[in-house]
């Protein structure tokens, strides 16, 4: 997202995974699908857990942008329920649940999963933050 350097999404990052997620803003969700090499892992053989959780956030994220909203996440919480073998078809899907405003502040509850053919294999949960201009973050 933004400048093109995301390492999840970017497609300007020489390292990064580069993902292409679709966004479908009538069920609040995004998917994507991808093939990981062993560039990208932590046991050999497997994706490391880091990387599972940047895709499923990214996921979560975009989720929100299906629906017209540029969020951050501020509370991610993934359940790791099977290895991610490397080279090895990969399905996300995530959407957006609820949205709360609390103390003049918008919460936007996403999930998300990771499926390997039609096995889910991680999930995650995430709490995030409308990104509003001016709050100094840049």
């Amino acid at each position: 997202m933004g400048d093109g350097h995301c390492f999840v999404c970017g497609t300007k990052s020489a390292v990064g995974l580069k993902l292409d997620f679709s966004l479908d803003g009538n069920n609040q969700s995004a998917t994507c699908e991808a093939v990981l090499s062993d560039d990208y892992c932590g046991w050999a053989g497997f994706v490391h857990g880091g990387i599972i959780a940047s895709m499923l956030d990214d996921a979560m994220v975009y989720a929100c942008k299906s629906i017209g909203l540029d969020c951050m996440t501020a509370e991610l919480t993934i359940r790791y329920k099977k290895p991610v073998p490397v080279n090895k078809q990969i399905k996300i899907c995530a959407h957006v649940q609820n949205r709360r405003t609390r103390a003049n502040c918008a919460v936007i509850y996403t999930e998300a999963v990771m499926e390997i053919n039609g096995t889910i294999v991680n999930t995650a949960k995430a709490k995030m933050f409308i990104n509003q201009e001016g709050l100094g973050l840049a």
